[in-house]
């Protein structure tokens, strides 16, 4: 039976969906789901650039690489900033790169996670610090008491990006590294 499901599910179209703002100029949310019978990892990034409820980008590969290696059925993903670009320089550059609507969508994806009882991949690389937006959210996953996970960690501390490369390039058979637990102090 549990074959039967598991081809069932493999046959299955992968669901997709994004919320976008009536300007289009902010993505709050980005999902993924390809096994509705398991849990989704959830995901925040550093800002979205162009993967939307049609398109994938080459992160947004990487992403589903990794959690479908973990077992998960799904993604969803949000970022630190919503503001749309391909370059972090871009988004900073914005004065309202965090969009008014951000906090909501990660406040929804952190209660998600706890519900659901899986940790948080956080891989918003360099720059989370812009606005102390990675302190923001991490302390919003302490209050939520949810444990943060990471790809492996810059040489600054900071959770490295998918799509790293040269000698910082993940490993294709990379397993999730505790960033923060939830039940440590900050």
């Amino acid at each position: 039976m549990a074959d039967l499901l598991a081809d069932f599910a493999a046959s299955q179209p992968m669901q997709k969906s994004a919320v976008i703002s009536d300007c289009k100029r902010y993505r709050y949310e980005l999902r993924r789901t390809w096994d509705a019978a398991k849990r989704l990892l959830v995901v925040c990034m550093l800002n979205p650039s162009t993967a939307d409820d049609e398109k994938d980008d080459p992160t947004l590969r990487e992403l589903t690489y990794f959690a479908k290696r973990w077992g998960y059925g799904g993604l969803i993903v949000v970022n630190l900033n919503a503001f749309r670009a391909s370059h972090p320089s871009v988004m900073m550059a914005e004065p309202m790169c965090v969009g008014p609507k951000n906090g909501e969508f990660i406040e929804a994806a952190l209660t998600f996670s706890r519900h659901q009882g899986t940790p948080v991949l956080v891989a918003w690389g360099n720059g989370g610090d812009h606005l102390d937006r990675d302190e923001w959210f991490m302390s919003r996953a302490r209050l939520h008491t949810v444990s943060l996970i990471c790809l492996g960690r810059n040489k600054d501390g900071s959770p490295k990006h998918p799509m790293s490369r040269g000698r910082n390039r993940i490993p294709r058979d990379q397993q999730p590294i505790m960033f923060r637990n939830a039940l440590e102090a900050i």
